[in-house]
């Protein structure tokens, strides 16, 4: 079993970057069955994106009432269990609620099962600015320890404008793949070979 943990603040494109990372994982499988189920962190008590992941074909649990790095993720961890013992997927992915500090749930869930944790982070360039300004120890956590960074929506930004928000990507975590994106429609494979590394 292999998880990976996305993370991004609200409105990032998270979900975008899931269903196209998870089509990818399906694809590239080496079991049959079910090869990838989601875990959704979400704060409030109606899921919104299971919906729209379900649609797809994915297997989807819901996490409700608080946030997966909360209390040492005790539901969180409970949840990974039962995943691992009743379906034994080959990858679970966690979406992480858009304020959650992924650090705190990688070592939760890596301490518990002893098996690395991937993180995608989504970093929004359209509201980078505006966000950092207000949030910079957040949106800092949400990049900082990442394996793969897509700066998502650069359509809506001017390519100096991206080139500068990559540059403080990279200051904050010189380690990350970075990438340029646009999730909301089909992004080259090649971005989720951090998977395989």
């Amino acid at each position: 079993m292999k998880i990976l943990l996305l993370s991004g603040f609200l409105g990032s494109g998270k979900t975008s970057a899931l269903l196209q990372l998870a089509a990818y994982l399906v694809r590239s499988s080496q079991q049959g069955g079910t090869s990838v189920t989601i875990i959704e962190n979400e704060i409030g008590e109606v899921g919104v994106d299971d919906k729209v992941l379900k649609a797809q074909g994915l297997q989807v649990r819901e996490l409700f009432a608080g946030c997966a790095c909360c209390t040492g993720g005790a539901d969180l961890l409970a949840d990974i269990r039962t995943i691992r013992d009743t379906v034994g997927p080959e990858w679970i992915i966690i979406e992480a609620t858009g304020v959650a500090y992924p650090r705190q749930i990688k070592e939760s869930v890596e301490a518990c099962f002893r098996i690395p944790v991937k993180i995608l982070a989504l970093a929004d360039a359209k509201r980078w600015k505006r966000l950092h300004a207000y949030m910079a120890e957040l949106i800092e956590g949400q990049v900082e320890c990442a394996d793969c960074i897509l700066l998502n929506k650069v359509d809506l930004v001017e390519e100096a404008e991206a080139d500068a928000i990559v540059e403080e990507l990279r200051r904050y975590n010189p380690a990350a793949a970075i990438h340029k994106a646009v999730a909301n429609k089909p992004m080259d494979e090649s971005i989720w070979s951090f998977v395989q590394d």
